[in-house]
């Protein structure tokens, strides 16, 4: 459940970004008195009084919460497994491509706000439901709309804090594609990010095909590809970004 305000004032940080230390991920913390910490996702007393006090900063994710209908428990175990395992893993996958791509699509990239992105791009899940994300079968109509918010909640929970504009709009759009038919919409003026934008939405892909989930078995590196490149065809995934995990898989991805 929400913090009370006596817990609240006791635990007052804020979350400055994400760093990645041999291949490990950990949140970057300030507290109160300015002083700088790391924390992995283990320490569920602070990280719930962090994500509360992204939620007290900012009045629309109460009102995203209450228009889904979702009850605003903040789930760290859940943020905890993701840190350890998916954001973690999206997070090397994506610097895996970055590091393939040829220099003049790299440029198009700021290397430092695609790690720290792709290190938080599912915080928002905190927030979904775990009868949602934990599901054993196909989510229905309501509750594939609710999943879908947890990019959006993420970047509303992390707009407050200390992290770049083009970290925050790469975990607001990291669900989108090169048809802009993702979630949620893409300004059409926005293409900056676009590459960024690619190399995360592939690389989180990729990482949650390879890894067993409640409703299906983990798939092979080749069925992965294969998902993958079927979104090549349809217009949604650069080919050189495929190309460049087609090599990452090859050269890292051996199981």
């Amino acid at each position: 459940m929400l913090l009370n305000k006596s817990n609240r004032e006791n635990k007052k940080v804020s979350l400055k970004g994400a760093v990645q230390i041999n291949h490990s991920s950990f949140f970057v913390y300030k507290d109160k008195s300015g002083n700088t910490f790391l924390k992995t996702g283990e320490d569920e007393k602070l990280h719930k009084s962090a994500v509360q006090n992204m939620i007290n900063s900012n009045p629309h994710i109460a009102r995203l919460l209450k228009r889904f209908r979702i009850k605003p428990n903040i789930d760290t175990k859940t943020l905890n497994e993701l840190t350890c395992g998916h954001m973690n893993e999206t997070c090397n996958i994506a610097i895996g491509v970055y590091s393939l791509l040829s220099g003049d699509i790299k440029s198009h990239v700021d290397k430092e706000s695609l790690k720290e992105a792709s290190m938080l791009h599912d915080l928002g899940k905190v927030l979904i439901p775990s009868k949602i994300l934990n599901k054993p079968a196909k989510l229905n109509v309501k509750e594939r709309k609710i999943m879908n918010i947890h990019s959006t909640l993420g970047y509303e929970l992390l707009k407050t804090q200390d992290l770049s504009e083009e970290t925050l709009s790469l975990i607001r759009y990291h669900h989108q594609n090169l048809k802009h038919s993702g979630y949620p919409a893409l300004p059409q003026e926005n293409t900056s990010s676009d590459i960024g934008v690619q190399i995360i939405s592939i690389a989180d892909k990729y990482s949650a095909l390879r890894e067993s989930r409640v409703y299906r078995r983990r798939l092979s590196r080749t069925e992965a590809l294969l998902i993958l490149y079927r979104e090549v065809r349809e217009g949604k995934i650069m080919p050189a970004v495929y190309n460049a995990l087609f090599r990452y898989a090859e050269l890292y991805d051996l199981d």
